[in-house]
């Protein structure tokens, strides 16, 4: 009887102990931040892990483990853009939405939207198209030109300036808005900056 008790016990103790270690959070890896922008030899710029106009959609899909919404959108002056939505997506604890820009030929991006299964209006007047499988595959290799970060929490002047420095320009957006355009050109970043909205960030990458 006692060694089956000693058995239990012990049984007891095995398991807790395996319970305690699996309750212990393990160390995050470190993660780029939005702020935290270098400027590359070929004079390019990196932000979040991404080199603008050199990182793929299929490199971004590995690095951020999220697989992102493809779409094609034609807007009325029939300008053509190939774009991924990334809902959520969480880097060194902040978490946000992204939105990036793929680098295509504009004839190979009017093939894409032709084999498109149907086209959607949107709210601003641009059609949405939705790649067939195959031209997904192939926009993967696609090189991202443009990077828009919207994260979850508010940023004020103050943030800005302590994270990014001084502006070089501040516009307002138009005058039937509240916004404020922030210009930072060394870092291909510009910032929108609602009272009532979430900030928008907004890199590009350098044309030569």
């Amino acid at each position: 009887m006692r060694i089956l008790l000693k058995l239990i016990f012990g049984t007891a103790l095995v398991i807790i102990a395996i319970a305690a270690l699996m309750l212990v959070p393990s160390p995050q890896p470190t993660a780029p931040k939005p702020w935290e922008v270098t400027i590359l030899p070929d004079n390019q710029i990196e932000v979040m892990g991404v080199h603008l106009g050199t990182t793929s959609y299929a490199e971004i899909q590995q690095m951020w483990r999220e697989a992102g919404e493809v779409a094609l959108f034609i807007t009325e002056n029939e300008r053509i853009t190939a774009e991924v939505f990334f809902e959520s997506i969480n880097l060194g604890g902040l978490s946000a939405r992204v939105v990036v820009n793929l680098q295509l030929d504009e004839d190979e991006l009017k093939a894409i939207a032709s084999r498109a299964a149907s086209a959607k209006l949107q709210p601003s007047g641009a059609r949405r198209y939705d790649p067939a499988f195959d031209d997904k595959q192939r926009l993967l290799a696609a090189p991202v030109t443009a990077l828009t970060y919207i994260p979850s929490v508010r940023l004020d002047d103050e943030m800005l300036h302590n994270r990014f420095g001084e502006p070089d320009n501040i516009r307002t957006e138009s005058e039937e808005s509240a916004a404020q355009i922030w210009y930072y050109p060394a870092f291909g970043l510009t910032v929108r900056l609602h009272p009532e909205e979430r900030p928008v960030l907004t890199y590009t990458a350098r044309t030569s």
